[in-house]
C-alpha cells in the first residue's frame, strides 16, 4: 500500500502541471464548443443573417490565425498565465455581447474579439503542456489536451443546444458559455504556472536574447509543416459551419439529437486518444502522423457515402481516432524542434496555418451546402453532401503531404 502510494505521490508530482493545464483547457474548449459548435449557427439564422454564417465564423478564424504566432510569442516573453486569463476574460465578454447583437457589424467585431482571445490562450496552452514534460512522454501529453479538444466537441453541443431547447431561446446558450468562460479564466489564475518547468530553466539564459523578430520565427521556421496543416484544416473547416445543419436537415435531429449523436462518438474517440498518445510515443511521432492521417482521409469518404444517422457516428468514429493518432504526435513533433524561448511563436505558426486554412473553409462552407452541385460521370453529390466530398480530397492531399514532409529524423533546432 505505502508503495503504491509513494508511486501515486511520484507520478503527480511529475504531471501535476499536466494534469492542472488539462482542467483548465477542457473550460475552455468546452466554452468555445459552445459557441461556436451549438450556439452561433442557430441564432444567425434566427436573426436572419444565415448567408452571412460564414463571414461570421471567418472573422474569429482570420483573427485567431493572424494573432497565433504573435501571442504564442508574447507567452514565451513575458509568462503563460496572463495570456491564458485574459483570453478566457475576453470570451467571457463577448458570448454575453452576443445576447445584444442583431446586426452584422456588431456580430463581427465581437468574433474578432473572441478571435483575438483565442489566439491568446491556445498557443500559449500548448507550448506550456510541451514545456513540461520530457521529449519522450510528449505524445501522450499532447493526447491529453486532444482529450479535452474532444470533450469541447461532444459536451459543448449537448449543453448548448440542450439549454436552448429548454427554455426555448436561441440566446440562452450563450449565457451558459459566459458563466464557463469565466470560470476557466478564475480556474487558470489559479492553476496556470506563470513558466512551464523548462521554460523555467532556461529562462535566466534566454532572457537578454530575445528580440521583437522572435514575434515572427515560427512563420519562417516550419513552411512544410504550415502547407499541410492549411490543407487539412481547410478540409475541416468546410464542415464546421454546416455540421448540425446537415444533420437536423439530412438526419432529422433536434437541436438536443445533434448533441446526443456526437456524444457517443467522441467518448469512443476519447478512449481510443490516451492509447494513441503511448503509441506515438512507443514507434515514433512520424508513423502517428502518417497513420492518423490516412484513417481521417478514409472515413471522411465514408462519410460522404453515408445517408443514416448510424453510418454517419461509425465514419465520425474512425474519423476522430485517426485525428487522435495524427495531432497530438505532430503538436510533438513541433515541441521536439523548438526552444523554450520560441516554443510559444512556433506552435501558433502551425495555428495560423490550421487557422487560415479553416478560415477559408469556413467561408465557402456554407456556400458549397446551400448551392454546389457536384459531378463526375453519372455521379451526381447534391448541395448538402458537397462540402463532404472537398473535404475528403483535401485530407487526402495532405495525406501524400506527410508522407513527403514528416520525419522522426527531422534536423531542424529552432532557437537554439
Amino acid at each position: 500500500m505505502n508503495k503504491l502510494l509513494v508511486s501515486a505521490r511520484a507520478k503527480y508530482s511529475t504531471y501535476h502541471t499536466l494534469i492542472y493545464l488539462s482542467i483548465i483547457s477542457v473550460l475552455g474548449e468546452l466554452s468555445y464548443g459552445v459557441v461556436n459548435i451549438s450556439a452561433l449557427p442557430p441564432y444567425i439564422e434566427s436573426i436572419g443573417l444565415i448567408r452571412d454564417l460564414g463571414l461570421i465564423i471567418a472573422m474569429f478564424l482570420v483573427v485567431e490565425s493572424i494573432l497565433k504566432s504573435p501571442m504564442g510569442s508574447l507567452g514565451d516573453r513575458f509568462g503563460r498565465r496572463p495570456l491564458i486569463v485574459g483570453g478566457a476574460m475576453l470570451s467571457c465578454a463577448t458570448a454575453l455581447g452576443m445576447t445584444m447583437a442583431r446586426n452584422l457589424g456588431f456580430i463581427l467585431t465581437l468574433r474578432a474579439i473572441d478571435g483575438i482571445a483565442a489566439a491568446a490562450i491556445w498557443p500559449t496552452l500548448i507550448a506550456t503542456v510541451g514545456g513540461s514534460v520530457k521529449p519522450e512522454k510528449r505524445t501522450t501529453a499532447m493526447s491529453v489536451i486532444t482529450a479535452t479538444y474532444i470533450a469541447g466537441v461532444a459536451l459543448g453541443p449537448l449543453l448548448g443546444g440542450y439549454v436552448n431547447d429548454a427554455v426555448q431561446s436561441k440566446t440562452a446558450s450563450f449565457y451558459l458559455a459566459s458563466i464557463l468562460f469565466a470560470v476557466t479564466a478564475i480556474v487558470a489564475f489559479f492553476l496556470t504556472p506563470h513558466r512551464s518547468a523548462e521554460d523555467t530553466e532556461t529562462a535566466h539564459q534566454e532572457e537578454s536574447k530575445f528580440k521583437s523578430a522572435d514575434l515572427l520565427v515560427g512563420l519562417r521556421a516550419i513552411p512544410d509543416m504550415m502547407i499541410m496543416a492549411f490543407v487539412a484544416f481547410f478540409g475541416i473547416g468546410l464542415l464546421q459551419p454546416i455540421i448540425k445543419l446537415f444533420t437536423m436537415s439530412e438526419l432529422g435531429l433536434s437541436e438536443t439529437g445533434f448533441g446526443v449523436l456526437i456524444l457517443p462518438v467522441a467518448v469512443i474517440v476519447a478512449a481510443f486518444n490516451f492509447t494513441a498518445g503511448r503509441l506515438g510515443d512507443r514507434w515514433g511521432k512520424a508513423r502517428s502522423v502518417r497513420y492518423g492521417l490516412l484513417l481521417t482521409a478514409i472515413s471522411m469518404w465514408g462519410i460522404v457515402l453515408s445517408h443514416f444517422t448510424w453510418q454517419f457516428a461509425v465514419a465520425g468514429i474512425l474519423l476522430g481516432i485517426g485525428f487522435v493518432l495524427a495531432m497530438p504526435a505532430w503538436l510533438a513533433l513541433v515541441s521536439d524542434i523548438a526552444a523554450p524561448r520560441v516554443r510559444g511563436a512556433v506552435v501558433g505558426a502551425l495555428g495560423t496555418a490550421q487557422g487560415i486554412g479553416a478560415v477559408i473553409g469556413a467561408y465557402l462552407g456554407p456556400k458549397f451546402y446551400a448551392s454546389v452541385s457536384i459531378h463526375v460521370g453519372s455521379i451526381n453529390i447534391v448541395p448538402h453532401y458537397s462540402p463532404f466530398v472537398v473535404s475528403a480530397l483535401s485530407l487526402t492531399v495532405c495525406l501524400v503531404l506527410a508522407m513527403i514532409f514528416i520525419k522522426d529524423t527531422d534536423a531542424r533546432r529552432i532557437g537554439y
